[in-house]
């Protein structure tokens, strides 16, 4: 609760500072627990993976095999289209909350209790962005598991000129993309909680790179609550 309260109280401190609402920039994007308030530390139990764009998935339905899907792709959308009820938005959900989208959806119109089953054959959108202060910059495939401390690994480590404390992790929350900063140098000491980095992410190194790479306006929004700044434009 103590911990709840203090991000209340600092995103209240943003809000009358005038940041949601209007334009902020890039170095101000969120630090410290508003960061982490949205790009949290991995829980201690396994995470289910969540389906992106362009994964390969094979959903059955118990005793309709006219309306199984055997190799159903994930659009760029997020939407993966089935017959009778058309597109399903399913990026982001466990398949285990997909097949009960998908089963709901049949319900209304089409089946009674209709049983669904949803398996993820090909995880292909599991990708993160390596950018900025990195040795090799790149796409790299995630398995299992990442946290960022993993994901800077993955691009062999940061340059020597690269600003640890100002490692900015680019997400796409709600269809717009938002930011949050961390400090590598306190990951690494054990001062900081490791965040965790999600398929899809991008992660850059240096907020010159940053400013550089992703311009240097941002929109301030009430998301700002979660923890996030979306920065104005698309990713």
């Amino acid at each position: 609760m103590r911990r709840k309260n203090s991000i209340l109280a600092s995103l209240a401190a943003l809000a009358t500072g005038g940041l949601i609402g209007g334009c902020t920039t890039v170095e101000q994007a969120p630090r410290g627990e508003e960061a982490y308030a949205m790009i949290p530390a991995p829980p201690a139990v396994g995470m289910d993976y969540r389906i992106a764009p362009d994964d390969v998935l094979r959903i059955q339905i118990y005793h309709e095999p006219g309306l199984s899907q055997e190799d159903a792709q994930v659009t760029a959308a997020g939407m993966v289209r089935m017959p009778l009820i058309g597109d399903v938005s399913v990026a982001g959900l466990t398949a285990g909350e997909a097949s009960d989208v998908i089963a709901g959806r049949l319900g209304e119109r089409y089946l009674v209790s209709p049983q669904v089953t949803l398996f993820v054959k090909k995880a292909v959108g599991r990708r993160v962005t390596l950018d900025g202060e990195v040795r090799e910059p790149g796409l790299y495939p995630v398995e299992g598991r990442l946290t960022l401390l993993q994901a800077v690994a993955l691009a062999k480590g940061p340059t020597r000129l690269a600003g640890l404390d100002q490692v900015v992790v680019v997400r796409q929350l709600d269809g717009q993309r938002q930011a949050a900063m961390f400090d590598l140098t306190a990951i690494r000491k054990g001062q900081a909680p490791d965040p965790e980095i999600l398929p899809g992410d991008r992660v850059i190194i240096g907020l010159s790179r940053a400013k550089a790479i992703l311009g240097g306006s941002l929109l301030a929004i009430p998301a700002l609550a979660t923890g996030f700044i979306a920065l104005d434009g698309g990713r």
